[in-house]
C-alpha cells in the first residue's frame, strides 16, 4: 500500500513543488492550503506523514503539529520553515516533530526526511505490537496455574532497587514513576554499573529495535534526560548517568 502524505503550505508555488516531488517518488499526496484545511483532511482520513510549513495564518505549523499528534500519535510530522531559529527547532522537536527542514529544501532532503519518518513510524508500531504480544503472553502464563515462572532477581545498585518481575523501581525506598522504556533503560544501566554502553545497544535494550548510531544517539538522549530528571541527581551526587562522549552513557554508582 502506498504511503499517504499530507502537505500543508499557504504558498501555492511551494505546495505544487512538494506535491510534484513526492508524487514522482511514488507517494499518495494531498495538499492543504492552511492548518484548518489540514485538520479537516486529517479527520476524514489518516495519513502516514504530515509535511507542514510553520508560519501560516489561522493555525500555524506548531499548533497543527500538537493537534495532529493528539489524533494520530504515530504519524511522522516534518516541519518546514523559512525563518529558522534554535528556539523554534527545539520547540518543534519537543512537541514530537520527526524532522525540521529549512526552506527552500532540496528534493533529496525532502525525500530523505519523509523516508526517515516512515521508517521511524514503522519501528514505533513494531515495538508497540511486540510489547502488546509480550504482555498478552505474560498474562496467559500468569493465569495458568500449571506454569511456573522463573524468579527474576532484584537488581541492586547502591540506593537503587529494580524489580523486573514486578516492574518496580525505587531510589532510597521511594518509588520512581518511569515509563516502560525508561524502566528498561535504567535496568540496563543498573545491570552494568560503571560500564559504558553504546547508543545502539541502549536503544536495543530500552526500545527493542535496531537503528543507526546517529538515530540511536538522538533517540536515547531524550530518554536519558527524562530518567535523570526522575532520579533527581546531579554529577556531584552518586548514581549519576554520565555521558561518554562519542560512545554512549554509563551509570556511576
Amino acid at each position: 500500500m502506498t504511503s499517504r502524505v499530507l502537505i500543508v503550505d499557504d504558498e501555492p508555488v511551494v505546495r505544487s513543488f512538494l506535491v510534484r516531488v513526492l508524487e514522482q517518488a511514488g507517494y499518495t499526496v494531498q495538499a492543504a492550503h492552511h492548518g484548518r484545511d489540514a485538520l479537516q483532511r486529517l479527520q476524514a482520513a489518516p495519513f502516514d506523514v504530515l509535511l507542514t510549513d510553520i508560519k501560516m495564518d489561522q493555525l500555524d505549523g506548531v499548533q497543527l503539529l500538537a493537534r495532529a499528534r493528539a489524533q494520530y500519535p504515530d504519524m511522522a510530522v516534518i516541519l518546514l520553515t523559512g525563518h529558522a531559529t534554535v528556539q523554534s527547532a527545539v520547540e518543534a522537536l519537543r512537541l514530537g516533530a520527526h524532522d525540521y527542514l529549512l526552506k527552500p529544501a532540496k528534493n533529496e532532503d525532502i525525500l530523505a526526511a519523509v523516508a526517515s519518518g516512515l521508517a521511524a513510524r514503522a519501528r514505533q508500531r513494531r515495538t508497540a505490537r511486540l510489547e502488546q504480544v509480550a504482555g498478552e503472553m505474560l498474562r496467559v502464563l500468569q493465569d495458568d496455574p500449571t506454569t511456573t515462572l522463573p524468579d527474576t532477581p532484584v537488581i541492586s545498585c547502591g540506593p537503587l532497587q529494580i524489580d523486573p518481575e514486578a516492574y518496580r523501581a525505587t531510589l532510597n525506598d521511594n518509588p520512581l514513576n518511569l515509563t516502560p522504556t525508561e524502566f528498561r533503560l535504567l535496568a540496563a544501566f543498573a545491570r552494568e554499573p560503571g560500564t559504558a554502553i553504546n547508543y545502539v545497544r541502549l536503544v536495543q535494550l530500552a526500545c527493542g529495535y535496531t537503528c543507526s548510531r546517529q538515530e540511536a544517539r538522538e533517540i536515547i538522549g531524550t530518554h536519558v534526560r527524562n530518567v535523570r530528571k526522575k532520579l533527581g541527581v546531579t554529577p556531584r551526587q552518586p548514581l549519576y548517568i554520565e555521558s561518554v562522549r562519542g560512545v554512549g552513557y554509563r551509570l556511576i554508582p
